[in-house]
């Protein structure tokens, strides 16, 4: 009886949430990419390009002073639809695998990236920081629903 009610309030959580547990992970795109060899196949374009690059923030007013790690960032839309971007929607990984939330970070810096909606094909440039002193390695963002849009190896 135990494990019916387990599934059952497993199953509804799921649908709940809207979680989709079969999903793949956002492919991580490459900081160079490079030519594709002979026999290679064409890989379909992201619907969300990122691009990340390691970057030295200017302080801003409102900073406390403590240490930053930023990444400044390109995201071009390749959807047909419009694309909702936030500084609150991106993340840090360092070369250690730990995962930094970029949210703590807000006002110590100039030159964020913008709350903007991008129509198809436009583009937008920024800085992302997290607080602390690491090595950036990947950069994700997530979408209005905070599922994984994209992700950028940082050069």
């Amino acid at each position: 009886m135990r494990i019916l009610i387990a599934a059952a309030l497993t199953v509804t959580a799921l649908t709940l949430t809207g979680c989709n547990a079969a999903t793949d992970p956002t492919p991580v795109q490459k900081a160079a990419p490079g030519e594709a060899g002979p026999g290679a196949t064409k890989k379909k374009a992201p619907p969300v390009k990122l691009t990340a690059k390691r970057a030295r923030a200017a302080r801003s007013v409102l900073s406390d002073g403590g240490a930053l790690s930023c990444v400044r960032v390109t995201v071009t839309n390749r959807t047909k639809k419009n694309l909702e971007i936030n500084p609150l929607y991106f993340s840090i990984t360092d070369t250690h695998s730990t995962k930094h939330d970029t949210s703590g970070a807000l006002g110590d810096y100039e030159g964020q990236i913008d709350t903007t909606t991008l129509a198809p094909g436009e583009n937008a440039k920024g800085v992302v920081c997290a607080k602390g002193r690491f090595t950036p390695r990947v950069v994700a963002m997530t979408n209005a629903l905070f599922s994984e849009a994209a992700r950028a190896e940082v050069s």
